[in-house]
């Protein structure tokens, strides 16, 4: 199997084509392409807040803690099991042992429930955890497990019953495999204190959510949030965020935790590898899901070539056509926007799509659609099998996924595939988990095992299946009326208001604070237009809306509501009807919901074209190159490098501030994902062009839609640069 590139390259035409992005609204002179994220910082998401204000991290930790800590300082990934401790500065502390007149003897009656819930063993460990006793090994118990359960009902009863007997001084939480793990909640030290002879007052909270600014490199949000949530050893579903950003960027948004000291949150910043923290501010609400206006990107594509166009060109030459060409296209996406298509990362980068799943899901076809969740590469799972194991972790946990998958649909070692499949594959996991629960008599559940998917899987699923209509309408909608407003056409209804968000819980009664579904464009109805309101010129192409094929809406009343019907009818695309969205599993039913045709920038962009020679220079600052250049340790000229606390190369062997071991930077974040050392001051002929691109996109819009509508839509790829099968492609959101 090839090595894939680091950096990104745009989906071929005929991609575009399967998932329904077709037309275009901007008339574009030249078609030209160029190189996404040859440094991750290339690509830059800034969240943007309600009120329209740019979200910036403009310090880091604490007022009175250094700004410029290198991000990465921690290199180790912290394992579940191995959370450090926050610092000490922190007013909440890890309690010491119980003196003996405090230690509980809880009641044979409630031993004994607990024993029936689970098991003696589980019981006295709890006991055992709550006094501070120490194991066999004569290590004080920090943490039990229950080992896994499958019974929702009687996890829910066991979260309840310690809550009850050990009167809420114990915590717990379920994980992936539905063992319940318990841990002692820290005792809140209810004085004041100085610390370290700074003088500083206590940082007591001032509102119950501690609001604060996430930034992160090369690093995905939830990933991010789970790193943070280990730290402070509370639950990921605890800290709240507004959306998700991109892995392979630079990008920084708000979020919020609940009942959290400043400090302790300020102490992470020196442990996670590419993760800062700071902007601290107590509210009293928390961030929920799909509460921003949208996100600004600045993203820079280098080595930027016009399609056909002759080298023997002069590259002053070229960067001057360039430049005209692609401001005019910007100029005209400005004032009349674009169509508002779903993008690839939609759809997935597997050979078979996530929408494609989605509608055998849909079609009920439980079976299809488990057996195309867990396809497999032949050839990568021989390897596997064979001990051909790369040595990167990314890659060895890609060759056990299909080494899994192939154990398990050959059925030679279906109780091993369980076992190896690698935790971070959630949906594969979660099916083998329970296929494979009760030996053979469970091998055949496919419909069961689709709904042990995480709720948030299983809707990026159907939701995939729905985007890919929408895209196909919307595609059948310009080509057939382009911006002209028509009878039948859909508008927002002015009279019904969006219905508030409902706070939801999982299975063990906790709040979830970002649920799965998307959150724009719920429960708004819409309404058809007349042939005397479509004529009025009242209304425009931007405000005409398509539904994603629902039991809850309504279709347009004209030839694109009976494309609909068309087109979900056709065999390939799952012989549905439009009409008839609801399953007898309710997971599976869809309510549909609204979407505008059209987008338009939320401001106006800009563009930079410049020539340059290294494209490993770095083009545009970040928030944490602004922070750093403000102090006076980092104040330097030249160009910026991002490879580590001083500044050396990707590879060169550093050591962390904290203490920590000699290691490169490259070996610590998988030589795959390493970025790139900056350009050194060159005297080198520039004979490339570059792109600095920044745009305000709404929540809902992608970025890679946008630049195809600037660029064009791309060359055919060759076979040899095609994403190798069950390999992933990081894209633009």
């Amino acid at each position: 199997m090839a090595d894939q590139p680091h950096y990104v390259t745009r989906g071929s035409a005929s991609h575009s084509q399967l998932i329904g992005i077709t037309q275009r609204a901007t008339p574009l002179t030249v078609v030209w392409t160029g190189e996404q994220r040859v440094r991750f910082s290339d690509f830059q998401v800034n969240e943007i807040a309600k009120d329209g204000n740019v979200v910036r991290l403009r310090s880091i930790g604490m007022n009175d803690e250094p700004t410029s800590q290198p991000l990465q300082e921690k290199t180790e990934q912290i394992s579940e099991d191995k959370a450090p401790k926050v610092e000490a500065s922190n007013e909440i502390q890890t309690p010491e042992a119980i003196p003996a007149e405090q230690k509980m003897e809880i009641s044979p009656e409630e031993f004994a429930a607990l024993a029936s819930l689970v098991n003696e063993k589980f019981a006295q460990d709890l006991v055992k955890l709550f006094n501070g006793d120490e194991d066999a090994g004569g290590q004080k118990v920090t943490s039990v497990s229950s080992g896994p359960l499958e019974d929702k009902s009687k996890r829910g009863q066991i979260h309840g019953e310690v809550r009850r007997i050990f009167k809420s001084r114990l915590e717990t939480s379920t994980d992936d495999t539905g063992a319940i793990t318990a841990t002692k909640v820290p005792l809140r030290k209810g004085k004041k204190r100085n610390r370290g002879g700074r003088g500083q007052p206590d940082d007591k909270p001032a509102g119950e959510y501690l609001h604060f600014t996430l930034y992160k490199d090369n690093r995905d949000t939830m990933d991010a949030v789970n790193q943070i949530a280990r730290m402070l050893r509370i639950k990921p579903q605890s800290i709240g965020y507004a959306g998700t950003k991109d892995r392979r960027a630079s990008t920084a948004q708000r979020c919020s935790v609940r009942y959290m000291r400043q400090r302790a949150l300020a102490g992470t910043n020196s442990k996670l590898w590419g993760i800062a923290t700071g902007d601290y501010e107590y509210r009293d609400d928390p961030i929920h899901l799909g509460q921003l206006l949208g996100n600004e990107f600045v993203i820079t594509l280098k080595n930027c070539k016009v399609v056909g166009e002759s080298t023997d060109t002069p590259i002053s030459t070229r960067l001057e056509t360039m430049r005209t060409q692609v401001q005019a296209a910007l100029d005209h996406m400005a004032q009349h926007g674009w169509i508002n298509y779903f993008g690839h990362q939609r759809f997935g980068t597997y050979d078979i799509g996530t929408h494609q799943i989605g509608k055998l899901i849909l079609g009920n076809k439980w079976e299809e659609a488990v057996k195309a969740l867990l396809s497999y590469d032949p050839e990568i799972a021989a390897k596997a099998a064979a001990g051909e194991i790369p040595s990167e972790a990314m890659k060895r946990d890609e060759y056990a996924r299909h080494h899994a998958c192939m154990l398990f649909l050959t059925g030679k070692d279906v109780g091993k595939a369980a076992r190896i499949m690698p935790g971070r594959y959630t949906a594969e996991s979660c099916i083998l988990r329970h296929l494979t629960r009760m030996g053979t008599g469970s091998l055949k559940d496919y419909a069961g095992a689709l709904t042990h998917i995480t709720r948030g899987l299983r809707s990026m699923y159907l939701h995939a299946y729905q985007s890919h209509v929408w895209n196909h309408v919307a595609s059948r909608r310009w080509e057939l009326h382009g911006d002209k407003v028509i009878a039948g056409d859909l508008v927002i209804s002015d009279t019904d208001d969006a219905a508030p968000p409902t706070a939801e819980k999982d299975q063990d009664g906790d709040e979830i604070v970002n649920p799965g579904d998307e959150a724009d464009d719920d429960a708004i109805r819409a309404r058809p237009l007349t042939d005397e309101e479509a004529a009025s010129g009242r209304f425009t192409i931007h405000d005409v809306v398509l539904p994603s094929p629902g039991y809850d809406v309504r279709y347009p009343d004209n030839d694109i509501g009976r494309f609909y019907e068309e087109f979900m009818g056709r065999e390939e695309n799952g012989a549905l009807d439009p009409h008839t969205m609801r399953r007898l599993r309710r997971e599976f039913s869809l309510p549909g919901r609204y979407r505008k045709l059209m987008h338009r920038f939320l401001a106006t962009p800009s563009l930079e074209m410049r020539l340059y020679s290294d494209d490993t220079e770095q083009m545009h600052p970040t928030d944490l190159d602004i922070i750093k250049s403000a102090g006076s340790d980092a104040a330097r000229g030249g160009k910026r490098r991002r490879n580590g606390p001083d500044d050396e190369g990707a590879n060169k062997r550093t050591k962390t501030e904290g203490g920590g071991e000699d290691i490169s930077h490259a070996e610590a974040n998988g030589n795959a994902d390493a970025e790139p050392p900056a350009a050194q001051d060159s005297a080198a002929e520039p004979d490339k062009i570059a792109a600095v691109v920044k745009f305000q996109l709404g929540s809902s819009a992608y970025a890679t839609v946008t630049l195809r509508e600037l660029m064009g839509d791309p060359p055919e790829q060759a076979p040899s640069d095609k994403p190798a099968k069950g390999t992933t492609d990081e894209a633009a959101t």
